[in-house]
């Protein structure tokens, strides 16, 4: 397995393909690639996120973090915040608390550890909403 790493994400600002800016956001990834979380702001380009990601290094032993119920209380997220400001977040949600918070502690520890990505990964725009595909050999039925 490798280590944790930071992995810097590009992305048109505008949700239908408007290019009024690009966004970049970073996710941090653990040793086995999963997502153990990500950036609450969008920033408008890498040297701005890398960046964020310094300050966030640096002050990781200053942040706040938030253990809540989201879904009607059906499920955990986490948060951290640094002076009343959201930072970072987790990237899913969990079934029971223990597993959030402990999902929050990984992601501390993995901070310290990680490096970041030396390129952002871009995401170019859709043109048009997917197309559902369906994976294996269809049926097809005569009439009858």
């Amino acid at each position: 397995m490798g280590q944790p790493r930071f992995l810097l994400v590009s992305r048109p600002a505008h949700p239908h393909g408007v290019r009024a800016g690009d966004a970049v956001v970073w996710r941090l990834l653990g040793a086995n690639n999963r997502h153990l979380g990500q950036s609450e702001e969008t920033f408008r380009d890498a040297a701005a996120c890398l960046a964020a990601i310094a300050r966030l290094q640096q002050r990781v032993d200053r942040l706040r973090s938030t253990v809540g119920t989201v879904d009607h209380g059906q499920l955990w997220r986490w948060r951290l915040d640094f002076e009343s400001a959201p930072v970072a977040c987790s990237t899913r949600s969990f079934r029971r608390q223990r597993e959030c918070q402990y999902n929050l502690g990984l992601f501390l520890t993995a901070v310290l550890d990680a490096g970041a990505a030396a390129r952002p990964l871009s995401l170019p725009p859709l043109p048009h909403p997917p197309v559902p595909r369906s994976f294996g050999p269809q049926s097809r039925r005569s009439p009858v």
